[in-house]
């Protein structure tokens, strides 16, 4: 029967596998694998949702809306700071990790972060490794990579045409992806047949 501890980590948004191994973790008063989770997921809710270019205008700076308004072309703009944001993320991970890492200091002042819960016990113990395992949450299925103009254009579909697309690529057939997309941006079909056949790695 599940626990009350992983129907709440669920509503979270994790998947039951990894909210029920969570929840033993935390009935042993382990309390690694939950900071492992929160971590990684709250520093990929700090990254722009790339699909909503719109919200650009409101979180960028003074400088960001001097760009806009000179007419600079907001997907470049969103991807320019998701790159840069996702750069920052993986640094921040592997810094946590390997806090002296770059810092010429005795291995007698070398240090390790531990985490405990406050308030039920148990031992304090060294943190779970972050920089191996955040590129993997990547939410668009990248792993940290910047999308291509493909992508790009894919995520401009609409839900439905965009499924259709998607399904059609995983099924192998790839002339009659190619003939949706032309449909949709225009160009010869060449052209829209190597756009649809890199979407395969896409999804992967």
């Amino acid at each position: 029967m599940k626990s009350k501890i992983a129907e709440d980590l669920e509503i979270l948004g994790l998947n039951s596998v990894v909210s029920e191994s969570i929840a033993d973790d935390i009935l042993n008063k382990d309390a690694r694998s939950l900071l492992h989770e929160m971590l990684i997921s709250g520093l990929w809710k700090l990254v722009i949702d790339e699909t909503k270019p719109e919200l650009l205008a409101k979180i960028g700076g003074a400088t960001v809306r001097r760009l806009l308004d000179s007419g600079h072309d907001v997907e470049d703009l969103v991807d320019v700071v998701r790159e840069t944001q996702v750069d920052m993320l993986y640094n921040m991970a592997q810094l946590i990790d390997w806090p002296t890492e770059h810092v010429s200091i005795s291995e007698q002042l070398e240090t390790e972060i531990n985490v405990r819960f406050t308030k039920m016990g148990g031992a304090s113990l060294p943190i779970y490794g972050l920089h191996g395992d955040v590129m993997t949450r990547d939410p668009s299925g990248r792993s940290g990579e910047p999308r291509s103009l493909d992508v790009r254009r894919l995520q401009k579909f609409s839900d439905d045409k965009r499924d259709q697309l998607l399904r059609l690529v995983q099924a192998g057939k790839l002339s009659e992806a190619a003939l949706l997309w032309k449909k949709q941006w225009g160009g010869n079909l060449k052209d829209c047949l190597k756009s649809v056949q890199s979407l395969k790695g896409f999804l992967k």
